[in-house]
């Protein structure tokens, strides 16, 4: 029998990575916006109630992530009936959480607000932009599912004229309701202009190709597969935020809020690395899971090649525009004192050879929670981005802040290298070995 085509790389890829960085200048607008028309105190407000966006961040991708790669496996089979019940059961829980976030957050906002800002100086502030963004879950977890659905499938065009608009309506709706209704008005634009973005989105499910027919389907076992899929991307924002706040913390006691501000920069373009690398991860979900569905050891054995050039080629690219912007990247985060702005730079310096197992330690782990090994998957995660970076930075940090960075680059480093010898000691396999488990 002829071989089915094989998942094109270059428009996910693009699609993707692009999709990261407009994604993450959105986040920013709101930031952006209040910074220039309200006070310190209502910016501060606005980022304390970011604990309650990564929950829904967490909820989204635990629903949307699995869901998305379980129709693109079924679609892989040719089973048109599977990817409908896959689309059914992921918008209704996609539903039943969003509903069931919001009404917590209504039901319970000044005590939410009170948690993550007490202090009466910002407590008014947060509590008026949280009465918008407490709705924010209704709308965002089916935009996460649009997203990742509408890309794996190949819909380009309304992907991207969808996150340009968001951007371009966010960005206009804040500065109008923002003027007119202070920060509720700022929340409500971000609702606003995802809800537009959203609706460009649905667009594509409307021809008959890409189109899947809804109906009330709810299965324990599915729900259980696409929980269980998406757990590990889900846990990757957490481990990010433990190990930034762990390391600020130690920095903060030892060196200061200078320090902090130095460390700060090696933390955020660690970050950025890892967020960008999510473009070769969508493929990757894609292709491997095409080839699940096909149960093609040929197509498995391309995915994986292209996969592990791509991580290498991006982690190489990473690394020269780490060295040649590492005296520019300290001024583009506005620090403006020279010995700290010296020290950031020399920090990057040590932080650039990093940027290959950053990417290859994603790959890997999602390489494995898609051929059913979870626990590798969250090891993996939890040893490259937080148990590590914490651990050897805080060691090392003891004797110099330079320590610190130093640190943070070895954790992917010697997370790929356990998980290697892990797997070829123990386990007796390849890396990335599927041979010993079935493709279904």
């Amino acid at each position: 029998m002829k071989e089915k085509k094989n998942t094109r790389f270059f428009p996910i890829f693009i699609g993707a990575t692009l999709g990261v960085v407009l994604e993450i200048i959105s986040m920013l607008v709101d930031e952006i916006v209040v910074g220039n028309i309200f006070t310190d105190e209502a910016f501060a407000s606005v980022n304390l109630i970011e604990p309650y966006t990564y929950i829904e961040t967490f909820t989204a991708y635990l629903i949307c992530v699995g869901g998305a790669a379980l129709i693109v496996r079924a679609q892989g089979a040719g089973d048109r009936k599977r990817m409908n019940d896959i689309f059914s059961q992921t918008m209704i829980l996609c539903g039943l959480c969003g509903i069931g976030l919001t009404l917590i957050y209504v039901l319970f906002t000044p005590q939410l607000v009170r948690l993550v800002a007490d202090d009466p100086s910002v407590y008014e502030n947060a509590l008026n932009y949280f009465k918008a963004m407490r709705f924010y879950p209704l709308v965002d977890m089916f935009d996460t599912f649009m997203f990742a659905y509408v890309l794996y499938r190949g819909g380009y065009v309304q992907f991207y004229i969808a996150i340009f608009f968001r951007i371009a309506a966010n960005v206009v709706l804040s500065y109008l309701l923002g003027s007119m209704m202070g920060l509720m008005g700022i929340g409500l634009a971000s609702i606003i202009s995802l809800l537009l973005a959203l609706m460009i989105k649905l667009t594509f499910l409307l021809t008959k190709k890409h189109g899947l027919k809804f109906r009330w389907y709810l299965n324990a076992r599915d729900a259980g597969i696409i929980f269980r899929l998406g757990l590990p991307e889900s846990a990757l924002s957490l481990f990010i935020v433990i190990m930034e706040m762990a390391v600020n913390n130690f920095t903060l006691k030892n060196y200061a809020a200078a320090g902090v501000a130095a460390v700060a920069v090696v933390i955020n373009i660690f970050e950025f690395v890892l967020y960008l690398s999510e473009g070769i991860s969508e493929y990757e979900i894609v292709a491997v899971n095409t080839s699940i569905g096909r149960n093609s050891s040929k197509s498995m054995d391309r995915a994986i090649k292209v996969t592990l050039r791509a991580a290498v080629i991006e982690g190489l690219i990473f690394i020269g525009l780490i060295l040649l912007a590492a005296d520019a990247l300290p001024e583009a985060f506005d620090i403006d004192n020279a010995e700290t702005a010296r020290l950031a730079a020399m920090m990057l310096r040590t932080l650039a050879p990093t940027a290959i197992f950053i990417c290859l330690s994603r790959v890997t782990a999602i390489f494995y929670q898609y051929t059913r090994r979870i626990p590798r998957t969250l090891v993996l995660f939890g040893m490259a981005i937080a148990a590590l970076p914490t651990t050897f930075g805080m060691l090392f940090g003891q004797f110099a802040i330079e320590g610190i960075a130093f640190g943070i680059s070895l954790g992917p480093v010697v997370a790929i290298a356990l998980m290697y010898g892990y797997v070829r000691v123990i386990k007796k396999e390849k890396l990335f070995d599927y041979s010993l488990m079935q493709l279904d």
